[in-house]
């Protein structure tokens, strides 16, 4: 069960979230849109545990991962060492190799790399981790054509081993061949719950 129940959540005197109810129950990809100060990354960082909700209940029992708008990778590793001891984490036996050729990542320092292949790492890291859900709030900044295409693809695999993906998203059309569950939140409230109708 994941479902989020009256969820209020105020800054000073601002109500940021209004009475928001949200079900998760269902295998889908989730996205959350609405522009910037809607809300939607406030959610994400509730559910997550970032922060705290004045009022209104979370039921959550199952695992996930999750990917912030900003996160930290060690950066003196290399993107070979940082795989190869990700894989061994997570106890996945797979070539590091594959992993590379798959995102297209160059064995550098984790320091030195482009935003989009920082970005790209972050995506291996949150998906190759086996957990119910998956939660990422903003993954495509950086993001070329092809990175969105490995991203859509992942999405795509972990829906079909019954996962569920919840993404905060200013920019849906990526995933609209997916038939999303769409949730626009404006002034704190959902204002729109929507399946688009496959063509």
């Amino acid at each position: 069960m994941f479902r989020l129940e009256h969820i209020c959540k105020k800054y000073n005197n601002n109500l940021i979230l209004d009475d928001v109810n949200i079900c998760f129950d269902e295998t889908n990809l989730y996205i959350l849109t609405g522009q910037n100060g809607s809300g939607k990354s406030t959610l994400i960082r509730i559910i997550t545990g970032q922060i705290f909700k004045n009022s209104g209940n979370i039921t959550i029992d199952e695992s996930i991962a999750f990917l912030p708008d900003k996160f930290f990778l060690p950066p003196l590793m290399s993107v070979k060492e940082y795989i190869k001891e990700t894989l061994k984490l997570y106890r996945i036996k797979k070539n590091f190799k594959d992993i590379m050729d798959e995102f297209e990542l160059p064995n550098k320092l984790i320091s030195s790399l482009s935003k989009g292949n920082y970005q790209k790492l972050g995506l291996f890291t949150l998906f190759y981790n086996d957990k119910d859900n998956y939660i990422l709030d903003e993954p495509l900044d950086g993001l070329d054509d092809f990175a969105k295409g490995v991203f859509k693809k992942l999405v795509e695999e972990k829906l079909k081993m019954n996962k569920k993906i919840i993404i905060a998203l200013h920019n849906k059309n990526l995933f609209n061949s997916l038939n999303p569950k769409i949730y626009q939140i404006k002034d704190g409230k959902i204002i729109e719950k929507q399946k688009r109708k496959k063509d």
